[in-house]
């Protein structure tokens, strides 16, 4: 094992961005009572702590690059490197380095990991409010509440859209006109983000004035994304897609497997399909297993015929395109199996209907019977859309 290997992972997420943080918390009983205040020089405990204030607003927040020319500049010594050096040791007490390549101070980590956490919980309290709000509305007009995932849940699956969590449909009142609540991002409000206390104009531009240093490069100066990194961004996607499925899943107390290496998620992605489209065929899907008493969790097999459903109204069967078809441009040959609408007009060409008082699983028994599936079709069933034949 190589030193790198024996690297710590990162003090904080990669993410972790409080540049619209002014202000820093401060323990003074601790800063006091530290080695770093007892032991240190005065002009390295100046550059140790200007040092935190400038990890502070690094991304990863609680990081610094390990770069001398870098943490000079930081560290208020300028260009002159030489004289950085001299206070180096002292000035970076208690950094540790990472296998990311930067250096992070756990004190100040600490401090960002709750200030980060802090920026989503009042996210997602600002969402609960605004479904709680949604839902007394929808139980006027006798339709079953939304519900918010957990925190966890919401982080984990990526800061959802309130658009992406609730079925497209129910974004528009009785008139049929888009709710304007609705179309505010689920996380903070882009025109009123969470700040740090204290925040004000003067910060905005400074941040303005960085951001624009270092995006100076033009982009057209990039060199074309290698088939790698095409295939990396696929899959990161699909990361994102398998994370949001299985936090709405875990909502409705299913336990289901979507994973980013899936075929069908990664070929959604080729699709250009957006959260908001996946959670309306997630929702239409539901509204299949519902209707068919289907207490299955959903799964990918089983969703890709609604993704279709969604991005090529009506004629889509297979999004991914993973199942074989009779021929070309002709439909999977079992999509009817796969909603309680498909399995009715199959019934009804069978000269089969459901009896009143049947339960649907069994009108659907007697139309799979009837309809002869092979041990082959029954598979595939199985394991392309989650169908028990």
């Amino acid at each position: 094992m190589t030193d790198f290997e024996q690297l710590p992972a990162p003090l904080t997420p990669p993410d972790c961005d409080l540049r619209d943080f002014a202000f820093m918390p401060l323990d003074v009983a601790r800063l006091r009572d530290s080695d770093l205040a007892i032991q240190l020089g005065a002009e390295e405990f100046r550059a140790a702590v200007l040092l935190w204030c400038a990890a502070w607003h690094q991304v990863p927040a609680a990081s610094l690059p390990d770069d001398d020319k870098a943490l000079a500049a930081l560290a208020g010594y300028g260009r002159v490197v030489a004289e950085w050096r001299k206070n180096r040791e002292g000035a970076l007490y208690g950094w540790v380095k990472c296998d990311d390549g930067r250096l992070y101070h756990p004190v100040v980590a600490e401090k960002a990991r709750d200030a980060w956490q802090a920026k989503h919980k009042h996210a997602h309290d600002k969402l609960v409010d605004r479904v709680r709000k949604a839902n007394k509305q929808r139980e006027q007009q006798q339709l079953s509440p939304w519900i918010v995932p957990s925190l966890e849940d919401w982080i984990a699956a990526g800061l959802p859209l309130e658009s992406e969590l609730f079925p497209a449909e129910s974004l528009t009142d009785s008139g049929g006109r888009i709710r304007k609540s609705q179309k505010q991002r689920a996380g903070n409000p882009p025109e009123n983000p969470l700040k740090g206390q204290g925040q004000g104009e003067g910060n905005k531009k400074d941040i303005a004035a960085a951001a624009s240093l270092a995006g100076a490069r033009d982009p057209a100066d990039d060199p074309p994304p290698s088939e790698a990194q095409w295939l990396a961004a696929q899959e990161e996607c699909a990361a994102g897609y398998a994370k949001l499925l299985n936090s709405l899943e875990q909502v409705r107390g299913k336990r289901s497997k979507f994973v980013s290496t899936d075929a069908r998620l990664i070929a959604w992605e080729r699709l250009g399909l957006t959260r908001a489209k996946l959670v309306e065929a997630y929702h239409l899907a539901v509204a299949e297993r519902d209707a068919a008493e289907d207490q299955s969790p959903v799964n990918a097999g089983f969703l890709d015929v609604f993704v279709a459903k969604v991005l090529n109204p009506p004629e889509g069967q297979s999004a991914a395109g993973t199942r074989p078809a009779t021929g070309a441009g002709l439909a999977d040959p079992l999509a009817w199996a796969t909603t309680a609408s498909g399995i009715s007009a199959k019934g009804a060409a069978l000269g089969i209907v459901q009896d009143e008082g049947e339960p649907f699983p069994a009108f659907k028994l007697r139309v799979h019977a009837a309809a002869n599936l092979s041990d082959q079709d029954k598979a595939r069933l199985r394991a392309d859309f989650g169908v028990h034949a």
